[in-house]
């Protein structure tokens, strides 16, 4: 089975850039073979401040070549704490949470491709304390639970961690320690071999404890090294997921009608 993955597409009306190279992603796709698209989040580039994004969002994924699954991002949803003593910027927004669900449909979803399971979560309830959270972690529990051994990806907007899954830093980049913990004890039993995730704009790809870990970059834009720093490859584009039984390819790319665009750059 052949997955594109992509992640912080930033649409909105007035976007014309970064609605440009997602059509461009589109065309890649529509050409590629591909059998599904999944979304890693931030779908819209400031739903959050203007809920009409989700749904220019939506009309431009309209006509998508795949079926394609969906995870939300801050930007559209709003996001958690990043330690419980450490406000959000912008907290979660069960409004909108609820919004999102209308448009592009479950916010933490199973798929099952090739002898894969696939478990997409919603980040942003991690460490919310909400009704939605507990009921995202009861889900999860129960799916782990019931699954036959088989190789497990795991995706999901933020990171969980940089280098050290023990590392208890608050960053708004990764998924604060307390949840990241609890998520990391259930996921101990499965075959974990992959953590997808977007939300950086740098692609990187490495192993840590077994388990493969890799970032998406943006289809939209990058940081400029002065507002961000460079941890990974600042390149736009997507990635093509390969799944055979037990086996699994992982490549990124970047077509030639994709633009590099620098976030505050002409």
């Amino acid at each position: 089975m052949r997955i594109a993955l992509v992640s912080d597409s930033h649409l909105a009306a007035t976007a014309d850039a970064f609605n440009a190279n997602w059509q461009a992603i589109e065309r890649y796709v529509g050409a590629a073979g591909i059998d599904l698209t999944i979304h890693l989040g931030d779908i819209t580039l400031d739903g959050f401040s203007d809920p009409d994004q989700h749904e220019h969002a939506r009309m431009l994924a309209s006509n998508w070549p795949t079926p394609l699954r969906f995870l939300p991002g801050n930007h559209d949803i709003g996001d958690h704490r990043p330690a419980p003593h450490v406000p959000a910027e912008e907290p979660l927004d069960l409004a909108l949470l609820r919004r999102y669900g209308a448009l592009f449909g479950d916010d933490h979803w199973r798929l099952e491709a090739a002898g894969w399971l696939l478990l997409g979560l919603n980040a942003q309830l991690l460490g919310t304390e909400t009704d939605a959270e507990r009921a995202q972690w009861d889900w999860l529990a129960m799916e782990l639970a019931a699954a036959p051994a088989r190789p497990l990806a795991l995706l999901l907007h933020k990171p969980l961690f940089w280098e050290d899954p023990a590392d208890g830093r608050p960053h708004i980049r990764y998924v604060p320690l307390a949840p990241r913990r609890r998520l990391l004890d259930l996921l101990a039993k499965s075959d974990l071999r992959l953590v997808i995730s977007g939300h950086t704009h740098q692609a990187l790809d490495r192993i840590i404890a077994g388990v493969r870990h890799v970032w998406l970059p943006s289809t939209a834009f990058v940081f400029p090294d002065d507002r961000q720093e460079r941890i990974g490859d600042k390149i736009t584009g997507l990635a093509l997921l390969e799944l055979t039984g037990g086996d699994h390819r992982l490549d990124f790319f970047t077509p030639a009608d994709v633009r590099a665009h620098v976030l505050g750059h002409p």
